[in-house]
């Protein structure tokens, strides 16, 4: 038997045996939201609740895996059939149950962001508006508009105001025949695993069948759920109405990917007889920092009500710093940095990545390892995602975008060409159909084309022989890719490096249909990116639910953080949730930074309004020996 007594807090504890029914779970940073999490399933494990019976929503793969583990560790065999997981991983997992009630096929591919973008590219040529709408701009519309459950016109009028009615007509055409284009060819894109799912739950049969299975719902990071995502869980829980959010308004930061706030801040008035719990014992940061990510916050209007609690005693205070310029702002953190022992626990966070130009160059003239966070990810590299290519059409061999990937790598085919090929392929009845029919396929291209083609099918036809997904990413490296990129690229060893990663990963796999599936789920794949030993360079918004010793904020001013297009837009309270975000990731160490000029303006720089909206009693001092006011205005 579990002892939750001993293993958890008071507030802990009434979440754990009381969350029946309606529950928000308001819990601060650091308050232990996950053991809560965590222990609720195993209370209802012991309970005699079937796994299968509760579904546990995440943000992030990562997050999911690590509750998983931690359930099954505190109890043992219970947790087998859990529906634990991503939302797009769990509407995968229905559309894959349903496909044929949306007129899809249960093989199809889910499409990454730039795949998605390459048929939209194809979409705008066919609709010959390319002057008008961009595929980029495109993609961002339509994704806000599934998210947010809002029609383009609505998305257009909020967010980009500049375009005018013709516009909107013309890409209401561009979205439509995108949509059918990815319906022809079996293909999905991310925003279609919510889109498909939620209409799945307004088929009343298929919805009370879900609804009647799941006596438990359980959602982490609620203040991050957009529209879409609220219709799913309401749906899902109609039924046994026991549905347990748990979630931070002060931590809402992703409006731009269309995260909804007034999700948490209504839940109450949504659903009837709602239990409020309040998680508000901090067990990460010192009095001083807690301090100052209170007052900031508390200047916000719209916010539900809560405590930081601190459990860490410390007479530290964080430290404002500020320079004539980013350089002098530069050298003052590298030299503190050069100080620290464990640069393992040392993070600098800015606002947007180009504030930290000047920093990076200061790091690399004193050889300071660091990695960046927010680079390319491991699975969405160029050469990863044609090794992906080629695995991809042996599942779907109607799967458009990666044909184009892969036969526009061959010589003498270009982009007509393949797309011509391509069109021939999808009237075909299966992949060994298009390879015994190879020469009807290539009748409308060059003699140099059809040569290119009947290379590519060799290669496919090889690769598909071979048993098991690692030696088929191998048979794919010997026959072609190796010579490929060795040929076209100067880091060639690195990239072969990669696909060869690519198949160490696959050994996890039986299936390659749950190998392709979890890499285009997937956010976590950055492997070799991070440079293990060095300090960690990032932005706020990617540093969310991580925590250093030692944290550096930096060019805290006016225009720069709070973002002065944030400010013009009326956004300014999701600034200061952002950086509440950014304060809380540190547990010891905090040091504010920000410079009167930078190398990109000529003009003095007023220091950031958080930084006045922090001042409390004792809540922060100056570092005297670095501050300069040269400039002849003193702060505050």
């Amino acid at each position: 038997m579990i002892n939750f007594e001993k293993k958890l807090n008071k507030a802990q504890l009434e979440v754990v045996r009381g969350g029946d029914g309606y529950c928000l779970v308001l819990s601060g940073p650091g308050s232990g939201k996950t053991r809560t999490l965590t222990y609720r399933t195993a209370y209802l494990l012991e309970r005699g609740v079937d796994a299968s019976q509760i579904m546990l929503l995440t943000f992030t793969k990562k997050a999911a895996k690590e509750m998983i583990e931690r359930i099954e560790k505190i109890s043992p065999g219970k947790s087998e059939g859990l529906y634990g997981g991503t939302f797009h991983h769990m509407g995968n997992v229905f559309l894959r149950r349903y496909a044929e009630k949306i007129g899809y096929q249960k093989n199809y591919i889910i499409l990454d962001e730039e795949d998605a973008k390459s048929i939209l590219s194809d979409t705008v040529k066919e609709q010959e508006c390319v002057k008008e709408i961009k595929p980029q701009v495109a993609k961002k519309i339509i994704s806000l508009s599934v998210n947010s459950n809002e029609s383009i016109e609505i998305i257009v009028g909020k967010y980009f105001d500049y375009f005018n009615e013709d516009y909107v007509a013309k890409l209401k055409e561009v979205a439509e025949s995108y949509k059918r284009k990815k319906k022809e060819a079996n293909l999905l894109d991310y925003d279609d695993l919510l889109f498909y799912w939620n209409k799945l739950l307004s088929d009343k049969d298929i919805a009370n069948t879900i609804a009647e299975n799941f006596l438990y719902i359980l959602v982490d990071e609620y203040q991050d759920t957009n529209k879409l995502q609220e219709e799913i869980i309401s749906k899902i829980g109609s039924k046994n109405q026991n549905i347990l959010v748990v979630g931070d308004d002060a931590q809402s930061i992703y409006s731009f990917r269309a995260a909804n706030i007034e999700n948490i801040l209504s839940f109450e008035k949504r659903y009837r007889d709602v239990k409020i719990f309040k998680l508000e014992k901090n067990y990460r940061s010192i009095p001083g920092i807690l301090n100052v990510a209170e007052n900031v916050i508390s200047k916000n209007e719209k916010k539900l009500e809560k405590k930081l609690i601190p459990t860490i005693e410390s007479s530290n205070f964080p430290t404002i710093s500020s320079f004539s310029n980013s350089f002098q702002e530069a050298e003052f953190i590298a030299d503190k940095i050069e100080n620290i022992d464990n640069k393992r626990d040392v993070a600098i966070l800015f606002r947007a990545h180009h504030h930290a130009v000047e920093l990076e160059m200061e790091l690399l003239k004193r050889n300071i390892e660091y990695s960046l966070r927010g680079g390319v990810k491991f699975f969405e590299k160029f050469h990863v995602k044609d090794a992906l290519a080629f695995l991809r059409v042996l599942i779907n061999y109607k799967d458009d975008s990666s044909w184009k990937r892969i036969l526009t790598r061959q010589e003498g085919l270009g982009e007509m060409s393949a797309l011509k090929i391509i069109t021939e392929i999808k009237k075909r009845d299966s992949l060994e159909d298009v390879f015994e029919k190879k020469e009807d396929v290539v009748v409308a291209v060059s003699r140099k084309a059809q040569i290119g083609f009947f290379q590519v099918v060799d290669i496919i036809r090889k690769i598909a022989s071979e048993d098991g997904i690692c030696k088929k990413i191998e048979c794919l490296l010997v026959n072609f890719y190796d010579n490929y990129l060795k040929i076209s690229f100067d880091n060639a060893k690195e990239r072969i490096n990669d696909i060869r990663k690519l198949s160490e990963i696959a050994r996890e796999y039986d299936l390659l249909e749950d190998f392709v599936t979890d890499l285009s789920l997937s956010e976590d794949f950055e492997l070799e990116t991070e440079t293990r030993g060095g300090i960690v360079l990032s932005s706020i918004h990617q540093a969310k639910g991580l925590e250093w010793d030692t944290v550096f904020i930096i060019s805290l001013k006016e225009g720069d953080f709070p973002h002065m297009k944030s400010v013009e837009d009326g956004m300014i309270e999701e600034e200061r949730r952002l950086f509440y975000v950014a304060v809380t990731r540190c547990k010891y160490n905090l040091y504010l930074s920000y410079s009167s000029y930078g190398i990109r303006t000529k003009y003095l720089s007023e220091p950031s309004r958080f930084l006045k909206e922090m001042k409390g009693d004792g809540d922060f001092f100056y570092d005297d020996e670095v501050v300069e006011d040269g400039d002849g205005w003193e702060f505050f």
